[in-house]
């Protein structure tokens, strides 16, 4: 199984005029010195078993009061696992196309960490830029890309080593990251800008910036890669933009403010994180359907295997189960802390 793209989040409680920050991690078939053992590699969830899908929840609660540690939830039984440390202010997850392993950007500490899924551990970190904000994977495992909030700058690691490469220069607050389904382009939201920033991937060259509304926090490539969809916090529209001219098209109205864009690489839906609800966007037409209450503010949201639910982060602590073809909310998970990012590793999770 291909693992879920990963998604998006904004840091509880910052006001739109700062900006970025524990921002999204984005999706659509995202992906993105020296390494060295993580501090936290002593805490971990229990040994995983092939056949459990598990969600891992950023938990980094805010600047003012910094977690440090990844929640792990089993999806089947809707359990939650001992969390895993990992580094200070977690606020991006990107999952290997294996689902082997869970990369974790730490903005508090500047670093990479990369959980081993099998064993629940952190068996790797790595240091990046200044306030890592977003990460993503390319399509064959080979290059995770982090988006450094704090220097403007995206960081290339080439995996399976989690060595850090020569940082690109992008534009000012990056806050998210996509990479098309081939592999090619990797396209980033910087929030201050209100732009977006093309990386060719074959130079490891980043093009100029393109407009993308007023404050782009999220970013979804569409499983056909010819277009990228953008959220734009603060006029509460999700813009497409054609990858081929680097220009939008119209603008498609969601909940207030959207935080984030997820979905999986065969479906024709996208769905946008925002407001109290997810609102389900048809990636053939642009048109949005009805929102889908989710009883609290949607800060992020993964797609599980299959694509008939949804996993949301709550700003009141909970992770929200939710059935996408009925449009009703299944069940509430209590992870804490003001989850602000989720990801699922589909063939592999915590035995709990």
């Amino acid at each position: 199984m291909e693992p879920t793209p990963s998604t998006s989040h904004r840091v509880p409680g910052r006001s739109t005029a700062e900006g970025g920050g524990l921002h999204r991690v984005l999706a659509a078939l995202v992906v993105t010195g020296a390494v060295a053992m993580a501090a936290g590699c002593t805490s971990g969830s229990p040994a995983a078993t092939p056949s459990t899908p598990t969600a891992y929840v950023a938990t980094g609660a805010s600047v003012a009061n910094p977690g440090n540690t990844v929640a792990v939830v089993d999806t089947v039984t809707s359990t939650v696992q001992k969390p895993i440390v990992t580094g200070t202010l977690p606020a991006a997850l990107a999952v290997t196309p294996d689902g082997n392993d869970v990369l974790v950007a730490n903005r508090g500490d500047n670093t990479l960490s990369e959980i081993d899924v099998a064993s629940g551990k952190v068996v790797k970190q790595t240091t990046v830029g200044l306030e890592p904000d977003a990460v993503a994977v390319t399509p064959n495992g080979a290059l995770a890309l982090v988006a450094n909030f704090g220097d403007n700058t995206v960081t290339p690691v080439a995996l399976p080593s989690l060595r850090p490469g020569r940082p690109l220069a992008v534009g000012r607050q990056p806050v998210a990251i996509a990479v098309a389904p081939a592999g090619n382009l990797a396209l980033v939201a910087n929030y201050q800008d209100g732009s977006v920033s093309p990386i060719d991937l074959s130079t490891l060259v980043a093009g100029s910036p393109a407009s993308a509304g007023a404050e782009p926090e999220a970013l979804f490539i569409t499983p056909d890669g010819t277009t990228a969809l953008v959220a734009d916090f603060q006029t509460s529209v999700v813009l497409p933009i054609n990858l081929a001219t680097m220009t939008p098209e119209p603008a498609i109205a969601v909940g207030s403010n959207p935080t984030g864009i997820a979905g999986l690489p065969l479906s024709s839906t996208a769905y946008v994180s925002g407001g109290a609800s997810i609102t389900p966007i048809d990636l053939q037409t642009h048109q949005p359907r009805a929102p889908i209450p989710v009883g609290t503010i949607a800060e992020a949201l993964s797609i599980a295997p299959g694509g008939a639910t949804a996993w949301v982060c709550g700003v009141d602590g909970t992770l929200v189960h939710v059935n996408l073809v009925s449009g009703s909310v299944i069940g509430r998970v209590t992870v804490g802390n003001q989850p602000s990012a989720v990801v699922i590793s589909p063939n592999r999770g915590s035995a709990g």
